[in-house]
């Protein structure tokens, strides 16, 4: 998909071979402005669950993907030409499930 972002997930593989990859990204103000430092929390929630709907539409598909959480936040954002204010959490490549044996 992206040598770059391969390369900023630390060489893992299955970012580069994955047919789509999701970056979930966060702007903690908008959640921390209502529920003060406790919206952290629930944005992380949250990329919990939208992580987990695409595991089950994957699934219900008969495709493969998986969370990455090792890269180098500040390439992520730098090839994803993200603003201050955004933050990447997780990396999500989705493909045929032959590309994570």
């Amino acid at each position: 998909m992206s040598p770059g972002l391969c390369a900023a997930a630390v060489n893992q593989e299955c970012v580069e071979d994955g047919a789509t990859v999701l970056v979930f990204v966060a702007v903690y103000e908008r959640t921390t402005q209502k529920y003060s430092e406790r919206g952290v929390r629930h944005v992380h929630m949250e990329v919990g669950h939208a992580a987990q709907n695409v595991y089950l539409q994957a699934v219900s598909l008969g495709l493969g993907a998986v969370v990455v959480g090792a890269f180098d936040d500040d390439e992520v954002e730098r090839l994803l030409q993200m603003e201050d204010d955004e933050w990447a959490l997780c990396i999500m490549p989705v493909g045929g499930v032959s590309f994570f044996s």
